[in-house]
C-alpha cells in the first residue's frame, strides 16, 4: 500500500546489537523524501511524527491505518 502525507502508519520496534532503540508504536507522516540507498537506487523514506518526535522510516516498515 502506498503512503502519502497525512496517513496514520503504525510501525515495529526497532533494536540494534540486542537493545531497544524506539519501541513500536503509531504516529502520523508529516514528509515523504527519497534517500540514496546504494550508488545507483534510491529508498522512499517517511518522516514520521509521534508524540512531537520525529523519525525517518522506510516506506516498506511500516502499515497504513484506516
Amino acid at each position: 500500500m502506498k503512503v502519502h502525507v497525512g496517513d496514520r502508519v503504525s510501525y515495529k520496534a526497532e533494536y540494534s546489537c540486542g537493545q531497544l532503540i524506539r519501541e513500536a508504536g503509531v504516529g502520523r507522516v508529516v514528509e515523504i523524501k527519497q534517500i540514496p540507498f546504494t550508488l545507483r537506487t534510491k529508498k522512499d523514506v517517511a518522516v514520521v511524527k509521534e508524540n512531537g518526535q520525529q523519525f525517518e522510516i522506510i516506506t516498506n516498515g511500516i502499515q497504513v491505518l484506516k
